[in-house]
């Protein structure tokens, strides 16, 4: 994998971009991208937008956006805490967000917007 790193973030575009060159001239029709491409490519998207990296290596926005997004863990919120002032971001896999900020009842909005 190609580190992306500020100071020389168009070289690993580059770097990146003749790995997946080199890989396109010797893969089979059907051959999926291997992780190790992918890994790079995503890297890019610290320091770079994801339109970009996936407009510059040839990729799909869809799945770079896809694998650029590290799934959040589950968080329990104990229902019986003093109430506090909150923001919580949901997203679904198709993109649909929601922002819920203040002290409202977030399960059940989440509920909701999850179904």
């Amino acid at each position: 994998m190609v580190p992306a790193k500020k100071e020389s973030n168009h070289s690993a575009l580059e770097q990146v971009h003749r790995l997946f060159s080199e890989w396109r001239q010797t893969k089979k029709r059907r051959d999926p991208i291997p992780e190790t491409l992918w890994k790079a490519a995503v890297s890019l998207t610290e320091v770079r937008s994801i339109h970009e990296v996936a407009r510059h290596l040839h990729l799909s926005h869809k799945d770079l956006k896809a694998r650029s997004h590290t799934p959040i863990a589950f968080v329990e919120l104990d229902p019986l805490a003093v109430p506090v002032d909150y923001t919580i971001e949901i997203e679904k896999p198709s993109g649909e967000r929601m922002r819920i900020r203040g002290t409202c009842n977030v399960i059940d909005l989440a509920r909701v917007f999850l179904a």
